[in-house]
């Protein structure tokens, strides 16, 4: 459960600062497209950080393995997504961007993890 907390704290935090960041201070020193990639990190980020959230409540009652499969998913998937994204940003290397597939698979093997959870839960006397 703790881990969970931690990777949506972490996830959380930079969700809101890297947006928040893109939003006031990089303006007109990032092109659109840097900015959108921006944005679209941060906010991947913080979703994440709220499904992170909800895996720590149900694992604190229920932990299995796939609910933790679902958590590895959740958390290292939305920090290499978001940090891949911040990185080709702000760099413009394509290397960085090459990540964001892993991250993004990543995140739908915990949401395919966690709907196979629910089965498996409701499959229990």
């Amino acid at each position: 459960m703790h881990k969970y907390l931690a990777a949506a704290g972490l996830n959380g935090a930079m969700g809101v600062a890297l947006g928040a960041w893109a939003a006031h201070g990089l303006e007109g020193r990032l092109p659109p497209a840097a900015l959108e990639w921006v944005r679209t990190g941060a906010s991947y980020q913080l979703w994440h950080a709220a499904a992170l959230l909800g895996l720590a409540a149900l694992a604190a009652r229920h932990a299995t393995r796939l609910i933790a499969v679902a958590g590895i998913g959740f958390g290292l998937g939305a920090l290499l997504f978001g940090g891949s994204l911040y990185l080709y940003a702000w760099t413009g290397q394509v290397r960085f961007a090459m990540i964001t597939p892993i991250g993004g698979a990543l995140m739908i093997a915990g949401w395919l993890a966690t709907f196979a959870a629910a089965f498996r839960a409701g499959a229990r006397p």
